[in-house]
């Protein structure tokens, strides 16, 4: 077993995520370069190689520590049984509409950031951006199937195929929010899956 990290090592560790998590959030992975998060964080260009061997393992890093604390958000919400499944669903995207009206629409997030640049992006930093989506269609997926399982979902539809358009159903209202500015998108999203696609215990056929 190594060395326990001091905590002025994790301090810097630690200044480096959140400083990477805010630049690469507002300017994506190719538009900022580690020198300005060097600078933002305040850590010396040693110290980050002591932690990551390249921009592309931070890059991985940021996207991992931004779908953890992610999942840690909704994962309590989407397992609360006292509540029926869809209104677990519902809950789960109030609560970041909530968060996008706290923060301001024009608010950018890290991974649908790097979403964007996803054809230009190293092959690791890519699979970390797809690995993402794909766990929290994943959580989405197993809330969906207790709702066929207590009627409120028609049986026959594919709850995985569900999710994944929920997840982009929910991206695409996201960017439409940042380009207009207003937070409108996300109850539109709202309304459309809850009051259309999931109206009534039937849902349309994506």
């Amino acid at each position: 077993m190594g060395p326990t990290a001091s905590p002025r090592d994790q301090d810097s560790r630690e200044r480096l995520l959140a400083a990477g998590t805010e630049l690469f959030g507002r300017k994506g992975f190719n538009g900022c370069g580690l020198a300005e998060v060097l600078q933002h964080a305040g850590v010396p260009k040693g110290s980050f190689y002591h932690y990551f061997a390249s921009k592309e393992e931070f890059g991985v890093a940021l996207i991992e520590r931004a779908r953890d604390e992610h999942l840690a958000e909704i994962r309590p919400i989407l397992a609360n049984r006292r509540v029926t499944p869809l209104d677990r669903l519902r809950a789960v995207f109030q609560f970041a509409r909530t968060e996008c009206e706290a923060k301001g629409p024009t608010v950018e997030c890290l991974i649908p950031k790097l979403a964007l640049e996803t054809a230009s992006l190293s092959p690791p930093v890519h699979a970390a951006v797809k690995c993402a989506y794909q766990q929290w269609s994943a959580i989405l997926a197993q809330v969906i199937r207790e709702a066929q399982a207590s009627g409120q979902v028609a049986p026959e539809q594919d709850a995985d195929r569900l999710a994944n358009v929920l997840v982009m159903l929910w991206e695409g209202a996201a960017i439409r929010m940042q380009i207009e500015g207003d937070i409108t998108p996300l109850d539109d999203f709202q309304t459309f899956v809850f009051d259309t696609l999931f109206g009534g215990g039937r849902t349309a056929r994506p």
